[in-house]
């Protein structure tokens, strides 16, 4: 099954609520926290949709109030927009693949950023458990269920979740907007600047 909107409908017959996008040439199915179990064994175990494969997991934290992303010619060429949010989320995007149906599509999945947790895929695919301990580890969000959830990355000792946007920046010798340099987290005291935020 290789049409986008064939997988879309597939989905969607057995999960009605599931919301979708396909923009350039890309599938994304949205689940709620709830269901996202049940619906990545859907994606597994149907013959026709047959994703064998975890291919990986990511996060984007998006956090609440309002943000004005500056345009960016010389990297990605984005022109510049305003983001306005009520609650800030934590959003976790599953790449699933199937090797034998020669597709792939993204099933999305966001957590409140205040508490971010979400059951633990572990027993669907075994390349979850190194996949959540990064998503883990960089922003922070619980897999409840997961067999070993520990840091992967980042030191044990390490405070914060460094891919959030909240995270306190530093330790590079950059003159900010307000011209003070912000020392490297060895000179700071990162767990009075996290309980601070």
């Amino acid at each position: 099954m290789r049409d986008l909107e064939a997988i879309e409908r597939a989905v969607q017959e057995r999960f009605p609520d599931v919301a979708s996008d396909i923009a350039r040439g890309e599938l994304t199915l949205f689940a709620a926290p709830e269901q996202v179990v049940d619906l990545l064994r859907f994606c597994r175990d149907d013959a026709a949709l047959a994703c064998d494969y975890l291919a990986d997991l990511g996060g984007v934290h998006w956090p609440a109030g309002e943000h004005v992303l500056e345009r960016q010619p010389s990297t990605t060429g984005w022109p510049e927009y305003r983001v306005s949010r009520e609650r800030g989320v934590v959003e976790i995007n599953y790449i699933l693949r199937s090797t034998s149906r020669n597709h792939w599509f993204r099933v999305s999945v966001a957590t409140d950023d205040e508490d971010a947790r979400l059951p633990s895929v572990t027993s669907l695919w075994a390349t979850a458990d190194f996949l959540e301990r990064e998503a883990y580890d960089f922003f922070g969000v619980r897999f409840e269920g997961h067999p070993n959830l520990l840091r992967i990355l980042m030191p044990d000792d390490w405070v914060g979740h460094p891919h959030r946007k909240d995270y306190p920046l530093g330790g590079v010798d950059v003159t900010y907007h307000n011209e003070k340099f912000i020392p490297p987290p060895d000179e700071r005291d990162l767990r009075r600047e996290v309980a601070d935020r």
